[in-house]
């Protein structure tokens, strides 16, 4: 069978699978059984099982559990309030104030834990309604914690990073403070925009007098430097050479449990929900993995990857419209199927292309995470897009596609500036990581 054909109807039983409803990763495993049976016959059951052990049984992964660990630990304690409110104190009085501290905060949290969906969520049910009574234009205001929300998964310490860096075979160090450049750079694009939308339509967002005392300020500040701390214990001791990702992410859930129970936030019900909520996120991811690795290695025996690779390689395209379109799929594919799904679907596809463009990985694969990141809140189907319509009912679907809309063109800026200018996202991670 030819390789286009082949590719062809792989991929197309994954769509068929995933719009059936089910599971990601019950559709790659059954794609697999199939494939491997078709090839192997009975034979094939014993390679997907020592695929599926070597592909979950590798210490690239073990950062994974610990970083969601780390998130739920603070969304069960409730200890976000605090930092919330010490950001608000200090931002006062400007126009559009809310939106202002919401992307501040997003920012803060995305250092800590890099959940799009818990933070989409959190700010939803707490912070939307405030916006709505003190007369912020709604649309914008969704559309902020969307934007919010994206930074999340984008600002180490980040679940996707961690993959992405697994799947492609790069350094899981690297990939992770790559996402620092551009986090920031978001951060700071978002809030001009909210800055000169208000400031060209006052009706956006209100202003309205709110002053703190520099005491006040003082001790929302010392309330805040414990977070610093903790981002200091997940990244910087990474960063310095002290400890793997898996280390740093270990002294980081000690860091967060110390935290709860400093601010009297620790409880056994808390614990348990977190340690609940991370098996079940684990096990999700873990066994998604397990599936992703077995069908690329059946794309390599078939050949549909070296055919794919010589094809790509023949149309002879510059490096940058190949990049443009390597960027593109997946950016197209977001507004479709969630982030998991287009990961285990491309990487294994685009892993020797991009060996052979002699792109630089880190770069490459840091623009790919942006890509996924967006791919949450890009409508019509961006799982960040449901959360946010389970958090606000009575708002109609389409109101919520038109406040996330400029903020998925801000990323797809976002994007050019830093293909324009790649030290933003490189620079970091080789002062560093060796």
């Amino acid at each position: 069978m030819e390789w286009w054909l082949l590719l062809t109807i792989a991929f197309g039983l994954l769509i068929v699978l995933f719009c059936l409803g089910l599971p990601i990763a019950i559709a790659f495993l059954a794609l697999d059984i199939v494939g491997l049976n078709l090839i192997f016959g009975a034979k094939g059951m014993a390679l997907l099982s020592n695929s599926i052990f070597e592909s979950v049984a590798t210490f690239t992964l073990s950062p994974i559990p610990m970083f969601v660990l780390l998130g739920e630990i603070f969304y069960q304690s409730h200890a976000v309030d605090i930092a919330f409110d010490a950001i608000d104190k200090w931002v006062g009085g400007i126009r559009a104030r809310l939106h202002v501290v919401t992307l501040l905060f997003s920012t803060l949290w995305g250092a800590i834990s890099g959940a799009a969906m818990a933070v989409a969520a959190m700010l939803g049910t707490t912070v939307l309604p405030e916006m709505e009574r003190r007369g912020y234009d709604k649309r914008l205001s969704i559309g902020v914690i969307l934007g919010g929300a994206s930074l999340d998964p984008l600002i180490p310490p980040s679940v996707l990073a961690v993959l992405v860096g697994s799947l492609a075979n790069i350094s899981i160090a690297k990939i992770l403070i790559s996402g620092f450049g551009p986090g920031f750079l978001y951060s700071a694009i978002f809030i001009i925009y909210v800055l000169v939308a208000v400031r060209l339509n006052p009706k956006l967002g209100p202003i309205y007098k709110i002053s703190s005392t520099p005491r006040e300020k003082m001790l929302s500040l010392a309330k805040l430097l414990p977070f610093g701390l903790i981002i200091f214990l997940i990244l910087g001791l990474m960063m310095l050479g002290i400890a793997t990702p898996t280390e740093s992410a270990a002294t980081g859930v000690i860091g967060a449990i110390v935290l709860a129970i400093c601010y009297r936030r620790l409880t056994f019900q808390t614990m348990k929900n977190a340690l609940f909520g991370t098996i079940r996120v684990s096990a999700m991811i873990l066994l998604i993995v397990a599936g992703s690795k077995a069908f690329s290695q059946i794309l390599a025996i078939s050949g549909a990857t070296r055919g794919l690779v010589q094809t790509v390689v023949g149309f002879e395209l510059s490096p940058f419209l190949l990049l443009a379109v390597m960027q593109a799929i997946p950016l197209f594919l977001g507004c479709f199927i969630d982030q998991m799904s287009i990961m285990m679907i491309t990487i294994p596809i685009y892993l020797p292309v991009v060996q052979v463009a002699g792109f630089d990985p880190i770069w490459f694969w840091c623009l790919f995470l942006i890509n996924m990141t967006v791919g949450g809140i890009t409508p019509p189907f961006g799982l960040v897009l449901f959360v946010m319509k389970g958090t606000t009912p009575t708002t109609p679907l389409e109101e919520i596609y038109k406040g996330a809309i400029p903020f998925v063109l801000m990323v797809i800026l976002g994007m050019i500036l830093i293909v324009i200018f790649p030290e933003i996202a490189v620079w970091l991670p080789n002062q560093f990581v060796q």
